[in-house]
């Protein structure tokens, strides 16, 4: 029960919910770093989908070592769990990062920021369409325009926007996720959260691994550097992904689509310090702005609510 207030809280689920949203923009460079350490080009898509799939399996195994340590039973998927977790790692990991990685084999990786969050502007201001108890209003349709400009304002660096195979391809994986998050939301009303995240990005993993394999993809270069910067990859990615499917069970899905529009800049944020990218630029400041207010606005902070708080 103790739990449940900290994860429905207005205020402790808005910074868990930031905390996630650091964590996988965090993730953005370090991956990156992860390609140099392991000598895997950034145009060999067997490789890199190979890494992936290592990635996810380590971590669903790691997970549910983990959790079922922690509730102190094994934590394994019931008969009635197997099509939720199937469909969750079948948006939310296969599909979503088969789709991105081709994406940005084919294309430029300039735009990335914006075009992956167009799946969740659409699922912050429609997601009444899909989930019961969620309703529409114009202020989640103005707050979730106005966080995309946010976005939009991030990616800005004086270049035409134009659009190409690869960006059709991150606008399906930005759909997916979205598709991914929904499915998320209905099956954590019976399947354990934890039994969700671990054993979808297990299956997902192993499947991307296979794959990987199956079209040539290998990673020739381990030492220890690689193995540490894999090892934050990892931690990250479960404390992630399991913070986030328990917040997903108490709040909006809507509330915390706004809240992932702050992911594009904590990953500014995190290439500057870490690959020493110029992140001193007006664009990021002002979309630093735009988004926080936002935030602020779409959760309540200008005027009171009633109730227990939360992302309602």
């Amino acid at each position: 029960m103790r739990g449940e207030k900290v994860f429905s809280n207005r205020i402790s689920s808005l910074l868990l919910a930031l905390a996630v949203c650091a964590l996988w923009g965090s993730l953005y460079p370090f991956v990156k770093l992860g390609y140099d350490a392991f000598s895997i080009d950034g145009g060999d898509v067997p490789s890199i989908i190979l890494f992936a799939g290592v990635r996810f399996a380590v971590c669903g195994v790691a997970m549910a070592v983990l959790f079922s340590a922690v509730k102190g039973r094994l934590l394994a998927p019931k008969r009635e769990d197997a099509a939720p977790v199937f469909t969750v790692a079948l948006f939310s990991v296969i599909l979503h990062y088969l789709l991105t990685y081709i994406a940005l084999a084919v294309g430029e990786g300039s735009k990335s920021a914006i075009i992956k969050q167009i799946g969740f502007l659409f699922l912050s201001c429609m997601s009444f369409l899909f989930i019961k108890n969620e309703r529409f209003s114009y202020k989640k349709l103005f707050c979730g325009c106005l966080g995309f400009s946010g976005i939009v304002v991030t990616s800005m660096d004086g270049s035409a926007f134009s659009f190409a195979l690869g960006d059709l391809l991150l606008v399906l994986s930005s759909f997916c996720a979205v598709i991914g998050t929904v499915a998320t939301k209905k099956a954590v009303k019976r399947t354990e959260p934890l039994v969700l995240v671990a054993y979808s990005q297990l299956f997902g993993g192993v499947l991307l691994l296979l794959a990987g394999l199956a079209f040539g993809g290998r990673i020739a270069h381990v030492d220890l550097g690689s193995a540490v910067v894999f090892a934050y990859i990892c931690v990250a990615s479960i404390c992630a992904y399991a913070l986030w499917n328990v917040l997903i069970k108490y709040n909006s899905v809507s509330k915390l689509s706004m809240i992932k529009f702050t992911e594009p800049l904590f990953a500014v944020l995190f290439s500057g310090l870490l690959l020493r990218e110029n992140i001193l630029k007006w664009n990021y400041a002002a979309a630093m702005i735009i988004i926080f207010t936002v935030i602020l606005l779409d959760n309540g902070f200008i005027r009171k609510r009633r109730g227990k708080g939360g992302f309602k």
